[in-house]
């Protein structure tokens, strides 16, 4: 039924959908990605089209390259990243992964048109672990068999563009299609970070440290979850505050959304601790539940997985991100089917209930 406007008695317009727009502290880490993506791009530019082979390639691929001794820009990469883990936690996977980027241009996307996923967790997020095996499998055997040698400095050795991406911008559109819009439109928000990437196992190791610096309740909790719901990874942000007087759910990014959303301004980011007391220390923690049953978790595992082992085996290592989503993606449309399915089953049973007790 239709409202009508009180001031001018005709049928009150359909709101649109509100988009969220970001906070200050999140807008600031939204411009530090997309400066970020720029210098990235400036570099591919520079290498293969300005001739600036000084600097090569940023990626994961240092670690296997600090342990033969070979100092080039992708070892350079993972020193620095590896300090940001100690000093900061997992500020990284919010300020710099390009992964990042292309998501939060996702949802910047998706909000435009008033598309607004619904954010599910499941248990399939535990393939991250065997996501981790091909590439922790090249470090090792480089470690066995080639070992330490003499160091080698040339920051320009390995070129940007290699087996990460594809070598083709309809390629890489494809790529990135698939792991940022199509996952998150089934998953929702930071879907290729809450269920694919490996590297978040790895990064969650250093959220341990006393030091790291954490969102912390510097007033009084209300408990109205409005930083809970507004968390792009899951987090339950007031179950933490409410339990501990701080955020330490290792998923945590530092995107300081909860910190901006926050009705009472009741959040802070420091690394300084507040003698602010818990609230409810006894409070049970708040478990991400999966939407789904067991046997359908057991199954998206096992699609993502299937799906990661092809792409390792038939394209490159690095793919085994696309084929993992890939194997999300197949069950995701799964579900959706026969969710749809269900519901369009129980409205024709509704509909011959109604017509049936009209014929009598």
């Amino acid at each position: 039924m239709r409202t009508l406007n009180q001031n001018s008695g005709r049928p009150a317009a359909k709101r649109k959908p509100r988009r969220r727009k970001p906070g200050r502290l999140n807008h600031v880490r939204l411009w530090i990605l997309a400066i970020g993506m720029a210098a990235v791009s400036f570099h591919m530019y520079s290498w293969y089209y300005l001739g600036w082979n000084s600097i090569g390639k940023l990626s994961f691929s240092g670690f296997t390259s600090l342990l033969v001794g070979h100092f080039n820009m992708a070892a350079v990469f993972c020193l620095v990243l590896i300090i940001s883990l100690i000093l900061g936690g997992r500020l990284f996977c919010g300020y710099g992964c390009k992964l990042s980027a292309f998501q939060e241009l996702t949802e910047w996307i998706y909000q435009r048109i008033g598309f607004r996923p619904q954010l599910v967790h499941t248990r399939a997020r535990m393939v991250r672990l065997l996501i981790l095996v091909p590439y922790l499998l090249p470090v090792l055997y480089t470690w066995q068999e080639v070992g330490l040698t003499t160091a080698y400095y040339d920051l320009g050795a390995v070129e940007p563009w290699t087996a990460d991406i594809p070598q083709t911008v309809l390629g890489s559109v494809f790529y990135f299609a698939s792991i940022t819009f199509v996952l998150t439109a089934l998953f929702g928000r930071r879907a290729f970070c809450r269920l694919i990437c490996p590297f978040a196992l790895f990064f969650q190791t250093f959220e341990h440290l006393p030091w790291v610096p954490r969102v912390q309740q510097r007033s009084r909790c209300i408990g109205c979850d409005v930083c809970t719901k507004a968390c792009p990874m899951g987090v339950d942000v007031a179950g933490d505050i409410l339990r501990t007087g701080a955020v330490k759910d290792p998923e945590c990014i530092r995107c300081m959304v909860c910190v901006d959303v926050c009705p009472v301004k009741g959040l802070q980011y420091s690394l300084k601790r507040n003698n602010f007391p818990a609230q409810q220390p006894a409070m049970e923690p708040r478990f991400r539940e999966s939407a789904f049953s067991v046997w359908f978790d057991f199954s998206l595992a096992t699609l993502a997985t299937i799906g990661g082992v092809w792409a390792a085996t038939q394209i490159t290592g690095f793919h085994v991100f696309l084929g993992a989503s890939w194997g999300l993606i197949v069950g995701g449309i799964g579900w959706v089917a026969v969710r749809q399915f269900k519901a369009h089953r129980a409205k024709r049973m509704a509909h011959e209930q109604v017509a049936k007790e009209a014929s009598k």
